[in-house]
């Protein structure tokens, strides 16, 4: 995906059990989450009970399982005095991208295969918004959005659980706001050849177009990763 999700981290999709609850944890786990992807801890910052108790006016019960719940998620990490923001490196960034691709590539031939007329409109919807889109952040909103309906058009919920966890992962390494690491002309290209895939109910097709759409924005990132 060379063009991430725009700032809006609340729009980005949720762990399961993270969904449909309305206690503590599950607030205290979905406003931290938000923050650490909109870069408002930095890499690596500690993160104390006490701390984020005074910060977001919660006891350190709730405080406690949610650090517990993003140290699950891939997004903290443990350290001598409780939870860091995880910090990454160009190798981290391959790691998950091979589990990406992998996983990413069978939902494109599952979509392609199990799609619903729904599932197709809803992809072809978001596509024509990113074609017709000239504002960034809503290129990239759209982008990310194409993605996540692909994932869910291939019916299969364990697929979409752990590419919500790897991206997520992936969007912590980008501190912040996300960068544009692709011209868009390019990627809605990409784009085209998987939907035309799916729409065709070409499983190998799809398998194949998506691989090398996420292998390229791989590649991207590496470079941008390790010129930083």
């Amino acid at each position: 995906m060379g063009v991430e999700e725009t700032t809006t981290s609340a729009e980005l999709l949720v762990p399961e059990a993270a969904l449909g609850r309305s206690d503590q944890t599950s607030r205290q786990y979905l406003r931290l989450r938000a923050d650490i992807l909109d870069g408002k801890f930095a890499q690596g910052a500690p993160l104390h009970e006490t701390q984020l108790c005074e910060t977001y006016g919660a006891s350190r019960t709730p405080i406690r399982e949610a650090l517990n719940w993003l140290a699950h998620d891939g997004l903290l990490e443990r350290a001598a005095r409780g939870f860091r923001v995880r910090s990454g490196t160009p190798e981290d960034v391959i790691e998950i991208y091979a589990a990406r691709v992998a996983l990413e590539s069978e939902a494109a031939g599952a979509a392609a295969l199990r799609h619903t007329e729904l599932d197709l409109a809803r992809l072809e919807g978001l596509h024509d918004q990113c074609c017709t889109a000239t504002d960034g952040a809503a290129i990239r909103a759209g982008n990310f959005k194409f993605h996540e309906a692909l994932w869910q058009s291939a019916h299969n919920a364990t697929i979409t659980s752990l590419l919500i966890r790897l991206t997520t992962q992936l969007r912590i390494y980008d501190s912040g706001p996300p960068s544009n690491y692709g011209e868009p002309d390019l990627l809605n290209s990409e784009h085209q050849d998987i939907l035309t895939a799916i729409r065709g109910r070409d499983e190998k097709s799809a398998r194949e177009h998506m691989r090398a759409h996420l292998e390229r924005s791989r590649e991207q990132r590496i470079k941008m990763f390790a010129g930083r």
